[in-house]
């Protein structure tokens, strides 16, 4: 059994030497075909690098990215290539040598590494049909060359808000709204290039007037998934128009991913408004010296002849701040000869026709926002404002008499309803910075009162409603504010305009001989040097509807005036000279007629024939003395009265109740006493003084009333009047003791603004003790107000009320001061304080108050024992907390005044930021208790004190003091 497995063994170790042997005698024996192999493999993997390297030069010329893998294959295909030179360059000298070790040693590696050949190129089999990825295109911001905004600070501070805005963690869409040139696209692009680092990608999209649904939407597939990922990314729509669903362009941008950031530019504040904009950053025109920088830049100058630059500026400032015009006419003069650039300059003054070859690009631009007006009121409007001059300020009441007198709405039932709409459209207009606002200095505050609001036009957005006009049907011609001093056109040349605008020159002189003008509507020479029209100068006019003669100087109308019998709006104010209008009788279409600021004495019979008058204004017409009788009762068409007269006969009065269409009058005349019921006004502003004393409320409120005792008594038509008014002026009623309840008759729901002058009895504002008894003595049953009395009242003005000792005594339960913001109070030598504690705690919006020349006040707000009526508020406790809403409190020649409260509870003030005292020499205190200011801190020697340690320190002196921020007393 042993010999057995001894013998196997034997036979299995003999077998394996035996293959060993034979195997180490084949590496012997092959060694030359084995090297040979290893050669032939290193050439296939020759081969092979060279085409791979051919596909990765051709990826590269492209800008392609190379898969990961290739260069690394690369380089050890050149590793193994590169040995296998060296192994079989060598081994052939081994080979020679005969050495049999050296060939056994050979011939294995030479197997060994031909393996390794051959797995490298298996390796790389892929990379010769494919070693990169498709290039990525250039991303925008990879494209986009950032400008140099340095020294164009409108531009950098935009800049700035906008970075701001998109780096606010609660701001997901930010809007950049602006006029057309201004800008938009080039700011977001430089917001793009400068967070680029801050999104993990920013998409940008042309999305203009035309939208592509599906270009958006093939843009936004990968960033949308991007953001749906959780990744920042910022998308950037351009150009809007309209309002656009994100979500079904397929934008992600909900509450749910913040991470999605919106910007867009759009013309249009309102478009901004829809699409939830959170942010709206406006941009503005360059200011001057920006403009002259860029410019500057454009033309590659920074040294100028002096001729050159004089043109230069010129040609700067017709570009309105604009930088795409700048841009453009900078690119057109660059290396241009100074005959260019006076040509360009001459061009650039010359009236808006058909060749704009200077402004074309920006014109274009700018009229993509006139066509994308849809309503044809808004276009119509928007023209009739180019009539104004360059720079000038245009009124909304002027802009709506001239489009009603033209037929521009349809058939809106009053004036007053029609300049609502021009309302709406002109703030359309200023939302697509077509219109903006008027400059707060530029006008004369009489001129805003009158005109309700006042706006303007960017000098190329003239330009391009000009363009407009020549190249349409309703022409235009347009020399407003040329200096002009005389008109003498060629008939030939004007006769196919429609419309004239003359406006704000210097014109003293026109043409003595009839003009044809058979399709002329409008005719505007307002604010010129007129002194004369000749009698034939309208005679050619027959179609005309609108004429404006404002602020000339003539004393006389011209016998053509009769011919126009289409006229609807004549405008014949500040002509101070002109006293007779009797011819203006034949003109029966008229619906407008203006005289204010005129010198006629008196409304002739005539006036009486125009039925159809809607408005007539004899304002401020100071020689006005006789109002013919019957003339007013007439004109029962009438929407708005504008009359005043401040001596004469005021019987004419009583002739407004048969105004049936009455809804706005204004008037100031020497006596009320024959003003009937009206039931139709929604807005007046009546008086018997020559002007409103408080003209600057005018605008605020709609409804003003003046009454003084000595030319007007209390008749029930103006005690009406008294609760429908906003505005409440009392002057010299002696036999007037308080407001409330002396004044009740319906209400009070209107009151706003109450003004109380030279009452000498009354004592009170309101008399609390007698309200219980209004509703049951009544005779027209329980009060009429529909909420609270006094409730809606902002504003109380007292002065020289001689037996006033306080406003009102008490809480009621049927008044409330709620919106109370302010008090005046001058020259009332019985106030002994203004309320109690208790009242003055429901005064919770009362900002400013201001009393001075009160001889008899002791406190301001007094503690007192007072019992309240009707109510059920409890005393003011001594350590009870009270809380008052002052800004600024002023107190000046109070003699008795020993503080301003004379109770000893904690007061917080913390919103006081204003303390005047002056000349009042019995004050050592604020108050008896604790008062808490919380934006004063009070010094007293670089100490800080209470206010009672000041205002006893600075007694010791003189007892004045202004405070605002920090006070000391030395």
């Amino acid at each position: 059994m042993a010999e057995t497995v001894i013998s196997s063994i034997t036979g299995k170790v003999v077998d394996l030497l035996c293959g060993v042997a034979k195997r180490e005698i084949s590496y012997v024996c092959n060694c030359s075909e084995n090297v040979e192999k290893y050669k032939n493999e290193a050439d296939k993997l020759s081969s092979m690098k060279g085409r791979v390297q051919q596909h990765i030069d051709l990826a590269k010329s492209k800008g392609e990215d190379l898969l990961e893998g290739v260069e690394e294959w690369m380089k050890k295909a050149d590793d193994y290539t590169s040995n296998a030179t060296q192994f079989t360059n060598g081994g052939e000298d081994q080979e020679k040598r005969f050495n049999l070790c050296t060939l056994r040693r050979c011939s294995k590696t030479a197997i060994k590494k031909t393996l390794s050949l051959r797995q490298h190129q298996e390796d790389g089999k892929s990379f010769e049909t494919c070693v990169s990825l498709p290039a990525q295109a250039p991303g925008f911001t990879d494209l986009y060359q950032s400008k140099n905004l340095e020294d164009i600070h409108t531009q950098k501070l935009t800049l700035k808000k906008i970075i701001g805005a998109i780096e606010d963690d609660t701001t997901q869409i930010v809007g950049i709204n602006g006029l057309g040139g201004v800008g938009k696209t080039t700011l977001a692009s430089e917001v793009a290039k400068a967070i680029k680092n801050q999104f993990a990608d920013i998409v940008f999209i042309a999305v203009s007037r035309t939208v592509d649904a599906k270009m958006i939407q093939e843009k936004v597939k990968v960033p949308a998934s991007r953001i749906i990922k959780g990744e920042k990314v910022l998308i950037i729509l351009d150009d809007v128009w309209e309002e656009l669903k994100l979500q079904d362009l397929g934008i992600p941008c909900v509450s749910e991913h913040m991470n999605c950031k919106i910007l867009l530019t759009s013309r249009s504040i309102e478009v901004c408004a829809a699409m939830n904009v959170q942010k709206n950053i406006s941009v503005n025109p360059l200011q001057e010296e920006e403009a002259w920088t860029l410019f500057e830049r454009v033309v590659g100058k920074s040294e100028w002849h002096d001729k050159l630059k004089e043109v230069a500026l010129k040609i700067v400032k017709e570009c309105g701040g604009l930088p795409l015009f700048i841009q453009a006419l900078g690119k057109a003069l660059k290396d241009k000869e100074i005959k260019i650039w006076k040509a360009t300059l001459r061009r650039l003054h010359a009236p808006m026709d058909g060749d704009v070859i200077y402004k074309k690009e920006g014109i274009l631009q700018l009229k993509l926002s006139y066509d994308h007006l849809e309503d044809d009121v808004a276009k119509s409007l928007f023209l009739l404002c180019s009539m104004f001059p360059e720079d000038g300020n245009i009124g909304l009441k002027k802009l709506t008499h001239y489009g009603l007198a033209l037929g521009i709405f349809n058939n809106p039932d009053s004036i007053h309803d029609t300049k609502d709409i021009v309302q709406l459209v002109v703030e359309s207009l200023k939302s697509s910075f077509l219109l903006l606002p008027a400059d707060d200095f530029s006008f004369f505050e009489d001129n805003r009162r009158e005109e309700e609001e006042l706006f303007k036009m960017h000098d190329l957005v003239r330009d391009m409603a000009l363009f407009v006009t020549f190249k349409g049907d309703d022409k235009f011609l347009v020399k407003s504010g040329k200096g002009l001093r005389e008109w003498q056109p060629r008939s030939d040349v004007i006769k196919s305009y429609k419309k004239i605008s003359l406006m704000e020159n210097k014109i003293c002189k026109l043409p003595d001989y009839e003009l044809d003008l058979p399709y002329l509507d409008t005719f505007l020479i307002r604010n010129n040097e007129l002194s004369i029209v000749p009698d034939e100068f309208f005679r050619g006019m027959k179609e005309l509807k609108v004429l404006d003669m404002l602020g000339n100087n003539f004393s006389s109308l011209p016998q053509s005036l009769t011919q126009l019998t289409m006229l609807r709006l004549l405008d014949l104010s500040d002509n101070m000279s002109l006293c007779e209008i009797s011819l203006l009788g034949g003109l029966s279409c008229l619906e407008i007629l203006k005289l204010r600021r005129t010198g006629i004495r008196k409304i002739p019979e005539e006036i009486g024939r125009l039925t159809n008058l809607r408005l007539l204004d004899v304002y401020y017409c100071y020689d006005l003395s006789y109002v013919t009788p019957g003339v007013i009762s007439k004109l029962i068409m009438l929407e708005e009265l504008y009359i005043s007269l401040m001596r004469g006969d005021c019987s004419f009065l009583t002739e407004l109740s048969e105004l049936a269409l009455l809804k706005i009058l204004h008037l100031r005349v020497w006596e009320l006493r024959y003003i009937p019921k009206i039931e139709t006004l929604i807005e007046f502003d009546i008086g018997t003084s020559e002007q409103a004393r408080f003209e600057h409320t005018w605008g605020l409120y709609k409804r003003c009333l003046e009454v003084s005792e000595y030319r007007c008594s209390l008749t029930m038509p103006i005690r009406k009047l008294i609760q429908l008014s906003e505005v409440l002026t009392l002057s010299y009623i002696e036999d007037l003791d308080n407001i409330l309840p002396d004044l009740y008759q319906e209400g009070f729901d209107e009151l706003r603004h109450i003004v109380l002058r030279r009452c000498g009895n009354v004592r009170s504002l309101v008399k609390t003790c007698d309200l219980d008894g209004i509703q049951t003595s009544n005779e027209s049953g329980p009060m009429k107000t529909k909420g609270k009395f006094f409730s809606h009242v902002e504003v109380i003005h007292l002065d020289h009320l001689d037996r006033l000792e306080l406003l009102w005594d008490n809480p009621h339960q049927y008044i409330s001061f709620c919106n109370l913001v302010e008090i005046l109070i001058y020259n009332s030598s019985s106030l002994l304080k203004l309320f109690p504690i208790s009242v003055a705690q429901g005064l919770v919006n009362l900002k400013d108050l201001t009393i001075s020349n009160c001889k008899s006040l002791v406190n301001v707000i007094s503690d007192g024992d007072e019992q309240t009526t009707g109510s059920e508020t409890e005393l003011v406790k001594k350590d009870t907390n009270i809380v008052f809403s002052f800004d600024r409190i002023r107190l000046y020649n109070l003699p008795k005044l020993e503080s301003f409260y004379s109770g000893h509870s904690i007061i917080k003030y913390p919103s006081l930021e204003d303390i005047r005292v002056h000349d009042c020499p019995s004050m050592k205190r604020w108050s008896y208790g604790e008062n808490r200011t919380t934006k004063i801190k009070f010094y007293d020697e670089e100490r800080e004190c209470s206010i009672n340690d000041y205002i006893a320190g600075i007694h010791e002196k003189n007892g004045n003091f202004t405070y605002k921020g920090v006070a000391y007393a030395f």
